[in-house]
């Protein structure tokens, strides 16, 4: 269900006057403006056709985004077996919205039958490069039989198309933050649409050994998180768990070989910097990766948070958006 501005029904009433009143023969006055869109604050649920497929997201305008001014925008991707739904009801960015005058977009995904170390799966699923392979060494979902999987990157691109004519949003800061494989769906935006968003954050996820790490048309700035106590961080890379918070954390190759697939498509190279800092009283490691191997001025931040298992939580959202917030298109 599309958003139906009042605007939009006065002028069709116009029109339908014209047209019954015999004026119809009149030209248009040359170079007349269109109406402005404007923002009016509400929870929006669309609908739109990708591939012949109905796709649905929500849209969340806050009341400080109200009116004309273009307004950044955030999508929020989900988890497996989660929607948008369950995102927007946690009202984590809502609230933060709110606040800071920003849109924030919530896509839920197809559901698929696939197999997930050989136990059969239907749920919720992204389609962000380990769903449908068959090399399972590589991190592969093989799907059921009869199962088609379809293009989620085009559906981004059809929402990010429906939103820029639907409400009055600033093109050059479009962000997006995932939560595990939805962070993996961010991820691959950040490798295949640079040029579309301005920064990403993930969290609890990485890019998937199918997506080529390839330097990205536009070289971007990510945030990446996970937490220490997160069992499927720390069983997909042999580490111990809980995994250190310090600089023994890069002595596992598990590790370093995730982060170098973000470093790739960024081109950035593998020297590092660390610091420490305190979030909510839970302490966290950052490894700041900044050398540019094509004279960017981008970055890498991998931040590892103590005491944290496989959750999206508020914690992460202050630092989120000073980082997004920071970042814009050239």
């Amino acid at each position: 269900m599309f958003k139906i501005q009042f605007m939009r029904r006065f002028y069709f009433i116009a029109i339908l006057f014209v047209v019954f009143t015999g004026c119809k023969k009149e030209e248009p006055v040359p170079n007349t403006p269109s109406p402005a869109v404007q923002n009016i604050s509400g929870t929006y649920n669309h609908t739109v056709e990708v591939n012949g497929v109905s796709r649905q997201y929500i849209v969340y305008v806050p009341a400080s985004a109200n009116g004309g001014t273009n307004a950044p925008v955030l999508f929020m991707i989900h988890g497996t077996n989660q929607t948008g739904q369950y995102h927007y009801s946690t009202n984590l960015w809502n609230s933060k919205a709110e606040q800071e005058g920003f849109i924030v977009v919530y896509p839920t995904a197809l559901i698929y039958c696939h197999y997930d170390d050989g136990v059969e799966r239907t749920c919720t699923k992204w389609a962000a490069g380990d769903l449908g392979e068959t090399d399972v060494n590589l991190g592969a979902l093989p799907m059921c039989p009869g199962q088609v999987l379809n293009d989620d990157v085009a559906f981004f691109d059809e929402m990010i198309n429906e939103i820029k004519s639907e409400y009055s949003v600033d093109n050059k800061r479009i962000y997006a933050t995932g939560f595990s494989n939805g962070a993996q769906m961010t991820s691959r935006l950040a490798a295949e649409r640079s040029d579309i968003f301005a920064a990403v954050a993930v969290h609890a996820g990485n890019l998937s050994n199918f997506i080529p790490a390839n330097l990205s048309s536009r070289p971007m700035s990510m945030v990446i998180t996970v937490g220490a106590n997160d069992g499927l961080f720390t069983s997909a890379t042999g580490i111990s768990n809980p995994a250190p918070i310090d600089q023994t954390l890069m002595n596992n190759s598990g590790v370093t070989a995730m982060i170098q697939r973000f470093l790739d498509i960024n081109g950035l190279s593998n020297q590092f910097t660390y610091s420490s800092s305190q979030i909510g009283g839970v302490g966290v490691g950052h490894f700041n990766y900044s050398t540019s191997l094509s004279g960017e001025s981008n970055f890498v931040q991998f931040s590892i948070i103590e005491n944290l298992g496989h959750n999206y939580t508020n914690i992460l959202i202050d630092d989120y958006w000073s980082f997004l917030a920071s970042n814009t298109l050239p």
